[in-house]
């Protein structure tokens, strides 16, 4: 299965009274980047994530955020910091004995809005781990599907590439036999018309050396190799990117070489097509992991 490098997944979570959400942004990248960004309470757990993330990817620069919040059906967000209140209940036990009746006393509600009896309910990170981890999981797999989503796309959109540059190869092959005994013909016409005396044995030496400098089935042929390669990568499927990326630059090579060895105007249209289509195979594969 091929996978491209460009995805989002999203994931969240509740845990004894926190909420966390976990956020993947991947695009395409030569290797794999890793950005992260966690609550400094989760800082301890970076070493793990990252080692989660480059067992599932490969290649691709990829944000991951991971924020914490308090559960909205959160009922045990909150505590009461004992010693906190021991102390308020000690000084309003103090002042009442010396104000006697002379003051109202506190209620429960204006006790628990003293600075610092009532707290929020810390949560170990021991606590909390299995729960971002598996949210981070969850949240990966979602970016997995959405990466395959994308390279089913590449891989058809690079086959359909594949298939028109073999159109283009067949219109070499179809032109070139008689694009060559054109230039035969137009040679000898040549040397006709200037009244040139021919040596028919030198004239028959020099066509078979053009022959051998203008033919272009060795290129052809490698071009085909190549292609009949790709689609071999392709349907092997996995990180292959880089693979793909070393083909473009072996069939841009042959490319050339064949429009540089062109006797007619179709051949040198068909290779001129070739690297235009060999481009934009090249402009997809970059999001190839």
């Amino acid at each position: 299965m091929i996978h491209s490098m460009t995805g989002f997944g999203r994931a969240e979570a509740d845990q004894q009274g926190s909420s966390i959400q976990v956020e993947i942004r991947s695009v395409n990248q030569r290797h794999l980047d890793l950005y992260l960004r966690l609550p400094e309470s989760l800082n301890s757990l970076e070493a793990k994530i990252r080692e989660q993330v480059k067992q599932t990817l490969a290649r691709g620069k990829v944000d991951i955020g991971i924020r914490l919040g308090t559960a909205t059906n959160s009922e045990s967000a909150l505590t009461i910091n004992q010693r906190k209140l021991d102390s308020v209940l000690a000084l309003l036990q103090a002042v009442a004995q010396q104000a006697g009746d002379t003051l109202a006393k506190a209620n429960a509600l204006e006790v628990l809005q003293w600075d610092g009896v009532l707290e929020k309910q810390s949560i170990g990170i021991e606590q909390i781990e299995p729960a971002v981890l598996g949210c981070l999981a969850e949240a990966l797999g979602q970016l997995i599907e959405s990466r395959q989503r994308e390279g089913e796309s590449l891989a058809t959109t690079l086959q359909d590439r594949v298939n028109d540059i073999r159109a283009q190869i067949e219109r070499i092959n179809s032109t070139y036999p008689a694009a060559r005994e054109s230039y035969h013909t137009r040679l000898r016409q040549k040397l006709e018309d200037t009244a040139i005396s021919v040596d028919e044995q030198r004239l028959a030496q020099e066509l078979v050396i053009f022959a051998q400098k203008s033919d272009l089935e060795e290129e052809l042929d490698r071009l085909g190799v190549h292609l009949d390669e790709m689609l071999r990568i392709l349907s092997q499927g996995g990180p292959c990117g880089r693979k793909l990326d070393f083909l473009m630059q072996e069939l841009n090579r042959e490319a050339n070489t064949i429009a540089s060895k062109s006797i007619h105007t179709d051949i040198t249209q068909a290779a001129v097509e070739i690297k235009v289509l060999i481009e934009q195979m090249r402009e997809q594969i970059q999001n190839i992991e």
